[in-house]
Formats: structure tokens, C-alpha cells, sequence
């Protein structure tokens, strides 16, 4: 035995009665008995697909510069950058490129290609231009317009 500890019978009411719960700890046996330590799971050079990173360039909270050197860190990887953007997150935006060149990543693993006569090549990097800037409505402004008729 490991170790004990009380449990909440119904976790809806966790100041209600407890159980206690044993967990144990049982030596792997079969095929798994050699494999206690930490697996390995290093590939070689293009065995996994290559990684999509997503920027905005004038991004305050994640800076530019740490996506380029993350980029260059990881080998292969991909990275679309939305220029003239201080957009935190730009996955699931207002931006449409950058989401097409996600939902294409997400489901069919393709990153961002330039054409090579009849063939695709993929690219290092990919730029879309920044989404729309909003147009807030005043509440002020709107109190003072009459309605047109």
C-alpha cells in the first residue's frame, strides 16, 4: 500500500461523508516491466509534423521576437504572422486568414504552402494583414441621434 485518503462519498456535496480511497502501487509485469522510467519519445528529423505558430506582430503580452526565436527553436515549424496586429490570441479571431490557415492546420495537418509550378511547397512563414480595427458604438452618441424616418 501507498497511501490512503478520505474522499467525498458524492463530490455535489463535498462537506457530506467520506470514504476512504487506497491507492497502490503495483510493479508493471509482461511487455510493460522494462518501461518504469521515463519513456523516450525523441523522432527523427521528419518523422513528426511540422508545428503552426500563430503571431501578431505588436502583440504586448507575448512579443514578436519570442515567436521568431521559438521558430527558429523549433525545426520545421511554421509561423503566421498577423502584421500590424497587437491582437493577444489570434487563433479564433477577427482575423480570417489567420483562422483559414488554423482550421486548415487543425484538419488536415497542411501548414501554409506557396505554389511551385504544378506542386505546394511549404513555407518557414506566412503573413496576413491585421483584422479590421472595431467600430464601438458611444452609448453617449447614440442617446443624442434622432432616428431617421
Amino acid at each position: 500500500m501507498c497511501g490512503a485518503v478520505r474522499v467525498p462519498l458524492d463530490y455535489t456535496d463535498p462537506d457530506g461523508p467520506r470514504i476512504p480511497l487506497t491507492v497502490s502501487r503495483a510493479r508493471a509485469s509482461g511487455p510493460a516491466a522494462g518501461r518504469q522510467g521515463a519513456l523516450d519519445v525523441r523522432t527523427g528529423p521528419g518523422v513528426l509534423p511540422p508545428v503552426l505558430l500563430l503571431a501578431a506582430e505588436r502583440d504586448a503580452a507575448t512579443p514578436y521576437a519570442g515567436a521568431l526565436e521559438l521558430q527558429r527553436r523549433l525545426s520545421g515549424s511554421v509561423l503566421v504572422t498577423e502584421r500590424d496586429a497587437g491582437t493577444h490570441g489570434v487563433a479564433g479571431g477577427p482575423n480570417a486568414c489567420v483562422n483559414g490557415y488554423l482550421e486548415r492546420y487543425l484538419l488536415t495537418g497542411a501548414v501554409p504552402a506557396a505554389e511551385n509550378g504544378p506542386e505546394m511547397t511549404p513555407v518557414r512563414r506566412a503573413s496576413c494583414a491585421p483584422h479590421p480595427e472595431p467600430d464601438p458604438v458611444s452609448l453617449d452618441g447614440r442617446a443624442t441621434k434622432t432616428p431617421a424616418v
